[in-house]
């Protein structure tokens, strides 16, 4: 504790232990001033306890309300890696107005590969996950472009799955009939805006 002279207001380090209970008459080493020290202000241990009971009756609700609000924002905020672990909620995030929509930025289109036989082709590949946790597959929508970029054909078709688990791929498969002697071009592009009403 700290000791402050009253006469020339030297500051004096001593150990609290020194001054009993009832206080010590100490003198200032600097101009021999004798004064009464008091002991230091202790709060008493009932005391102590209630103030602590009274901090724990406040913060535990606090704290009680951060995580609620926490678990209640990441349950909004990631409804969508929820759903694909618990697809069972996918009605109940529906019915509380919040659509479940796939995310498509850790997904991509492999292994591609197109044939024709007279007026149909056949369009095969693969949706890759490459996240580190389960996903929604996305619909797929496929376009069928001629050599001037005019669409002639367009469809929505889904992969063989409805979920992808990380580090696997899921096949998707289309059969688009058309004109007999057009060489066009397919493109696949994955529907991010597409929600996903019920479980797989």
């Amino acid at each position: 504790m700290l000791l402050t002279c009253p006469n020339c207001e030297t500051v004096f380090r001593i150990d609290s232990d020194r001054i009993g209970p009832q206080g010590q008459s100490v003198r200032c080493s600097v101009c021999a001033h004798v004064w009464q020290a008091d002991p230091p202000m202790l709060m008493p241990e009932a005391e102590a306890g209630e103030m602590r009971n009274a901090l724990g009756a406040v913060l535990t609700p606090f704290i009680i309300l951060v995580l609620i609000l926490g678990i209640g924002i990441g349950a909004v905020q990631q409804r969508s890696t929820i759903t694909a672990y618990a697809p069972g909620l996918i009605p109940v995030y529906d019915r509380l107005g919040m659509a479940v929509r796939p995310q498509i930025d850790k997904l991509q289109i492999i292994d591609l590969d197109a044939d024709y036989a007279g007026d149909t082709l056949r369009l095969r590949g693969r949706l890759m996950n490459q996240a580190a946790v389960y996903v929604h597959a996305p619909a797929l929508e496929v376009t069928v472009l001629s050599a001037g970029g005019e669409a002639l054909v367009t469809e929505i078709i889904q992969p063989d799955d409805a979920i992808i688990r990380p580090a696997h791929a899921t096949a998707f498969f289309a059969q688009l009939v058309m004109e007999e002697g057009r060489e066009p071009t397919v493109t696949v592009t994955m529907r991010s805006d597409a929600v996903i009403r019920t479980a797989p």
